[in-house]
């Protein structure tokens, strides 16, 4: 490949990068405190509380229809004639027609039954313990003395011994 076919497939290659980067740019938006912060407008809020902190010499006021807005006091007026969420506040604040309601489920009659089933029936508990005993099942005896464990291996294997 000569140098020249080789530089333009780079000038094509770069002037590709600068279209992503030029649509990459559209999805931001500039902070009202520092021109230089570019911010996706998902995480404007977020930002501009800890700008704000950070430029607490910088006096702007919030738009009374989006927190986002944040201008200089003597262009509030202004925004707030012509701020394109007015519209959405109006609409919630001056509500023409209610939102239509579901319909009730009919009433339907309580039946009586003659079950209780808060009444418990006349059952014994579960005990994990008997069922170890009655069954081959494993067992080791935790804490105790020396001769204490002793003795219940030697209980245990006559035990396990008399399911064989």
């Amino acid at each position: 490949m000569s140098d020249r076919a080789a530089k333009s497939d780079m000038q094509s290659a770069l002037s590709e990068l600068s279209a992503d980067l030029q649509d990459q740019d559209d999805n931001y938006v500039v902070c009202p405190y520092d021109k230089v912060h570019r911010i996706l407008p998902s995480r404007l809020a977020l930002h501009l509380i800890r700008c704000a902190r950070n430029n607490s010499s910088i006096k702007l006021v919030r738009c009374p229809f989006n927190t986002t807005h944040m201008l200089k006091p003597d262009e509030l007026q202004e925004h707030v004639a012509s701020c394109e969420f007015r519209k959405v506040y109006a609409r919630f604040k001056h509500a023409d027609m209610l939102p239509p309601t579901e319909p009730r489920a009919p009433a339907t009659d309580v039946v009586d039954s003659s079950e209780n089933w808060d009444e418990e029936p006349p059952v014994p508990t579960y005990d994990p313990q008997a069922y170890c005993v009655r069954n081959p099942v494993i067992r080791y005896m935790h804490g105790g003395s020396a001769s204490q464990r002793r003795d219940f291996r030697n209980s245990e294997r006559i035990r396990l011994n008399k399911f064989k």
